[in-house]
């Protein structure tokens, strides 16, 4: 991992607040193309759930997961998050609320989010701008 997508990691908050002030499309309109819209989203889910499933330091937290249904919600978020024409109003305190994440366990998941972005060969911008807003729903994943 380079060097600033690591300190993006650990500062991410503040530039995602920043963000967070325009609407997410407003934010992110040029980006949802960079992922190549919504079946480069796609291709990027399968190959992120697809290293989440490799990585042993978190595989664990979904072993029970409905994996179709996770796909399916993560291309959503993902979509609207970068400005696409989806819809995403789940609660990421709701969803995690008995998981026990760890901050640990948030970082390589971000690490593994990476992978797959390189491996797709999605546009370093394109990428710190997701990590950033990614990076801001921490307090609401990490619970332990």
């Amino acid at each position: 991992m380079t060097k600033f997508r690591t300190t993006l990691l650990t500062g991410a908050i503040t530039l995602a607040i920043g963000l967070a002030a325009a609407t997410p499309a407003q934010a992110a309109s040029s980006y949802y193309n960079d992922f190549g819209g919504k079946p480069g989203i796609t291709a990027l889910i399968n190959q992120f759930v697809g290293n989440v499933a490799a990585d042993k330091r978190i595989n664990f937290y979904f072993a029970h997961t409905n994996i179709p249904a996770l796909k399916a919600a993560l291309v959503e978020q993902v979509c609207n998050l970068e400005g696409g024409p989806c819809t995403f109003d789940m609660s990421m305190r709701a969803i995690h609320k008995n998981m026990g994440v760890t901050q640990n366990a948030f970082n390589a998941l971000a690490e593994d989010m990476i992978h797959a972005m390189d491996e797709q060969q999605i546009p370093t911008a394109a990428q710190n701008n997701l990590l950033a807003k990614l990076a801001a729903m921490e307090p609401e994943i990490v619970t332990k």
